[in-house]
Formats: C-alpha cells, sequence, structure tokens
C-alpha cells in the first residue's frame, strides 16, 4: 500500500516567505505581472528553493473562513504542481489573490500552473539576455 510521508503533505516552513524586509524587496524590485484571478510579484533568491507568500486581501474577502480557504487551495494547487523545482534559478514569490470571487481548485490549480512556467521562462530569458549581454 503506498503511505505519504506528513512531510510530502505541506509547505515547508523554509519554503515560506516572511521577511518583512523580503517581502518589501520584492514588491519594490521584483518583477510583476497580471493573469487573473492572481497578481504575481517575483524575484530570483540564493536559496536551492523557492520561497511562497499568499495574499488574499480583507477588501475583497471580508470572511476569514474564505480568505483561509483560498489560500489552502493555492498552497494545495502549488504543492502539487510539479513545475515548481523546473529551473535551476528559484525565487521568491508573492501571489495576491485579486478576484472579489471564489474560484474552485481546479481553475486555481490551472492558473498556477500557467504562472509558474511563466516565471520559468522570464527567467530563461533573462538568462539568455546576460549572457548575450556578457559576449
Amino acid at each position: 500500500l503506498f503511505t505519504l510521508n506528513k512531510s510530502d503533505c505541506k509547505l515547508r516552513k523554509v519554503e515560506r516567505l516572511s521577511s518583512r524586509t523580503v517581502i518589501k524587496d520584492v514588491f519594490e524590485h521584483g518583477e510583476q505581472f497580471f493573469l487573473f484571478p492572481f497578481k504575481i510579484f517575483y524575484q530570483p533568491n540564493i536559496y536551492e528553493y523557492n520561497r511562497i507568500l499568499i495574499s488574499i486581501p480583507k477588501k475583497t474577502h471580508k470572511k476569514a473562513v474564505i480568505r483561509n480557504l483560498l489560500k489552502r487551495r493555492i498552497k494545495e494547487a502549488y504543492r502539487q504542481n510539479p513545475q515548481k523545482n523546473g529551473t535551476n534559478t528559484k525565487f521568491d514569490i508573492i501571489f495576491l489573490y485579486i478576484s472579489g470571487t471564489v474560484s474552485d481548485f481546479n481553475q486555481i490549480q490551472k492558473k498556477l500552473t500557467y504562472v509558474l512556467g511563466k516565471i520559468q521562462e522570464n527567467s530563461v530569458k533573462s538568462d539568455l539576455a546576460t549572457i548575450a549581454d556578457s559576449d
């Protein structure tokens, strides 16, 4: 029978973005793009893993139960995503959920997969640009 490790089923503490200075730095100096229902801020980090922060504004979702439901769905979609470990470059990523409606898990998972692919694609483009500049 197949059993799951408990450590495989959750976001590790080191994968959470929690430092106020780093969060401020990502907002001020990181790259950003919009893909409904997310607004994404990201920048490369020095670690061997991605660090993420998920934010659901109280302005759009008044009830904490709903905000926590959305956070759980986003975390689970991120955890199940095979692209999160795709490239050598790892990132600090902030997911802002800006939609006023509650999305189902499948929709969040599709969008999150696309978002992580786009971050990797932008990473490869910037790596190629730095290689071309060095030549």
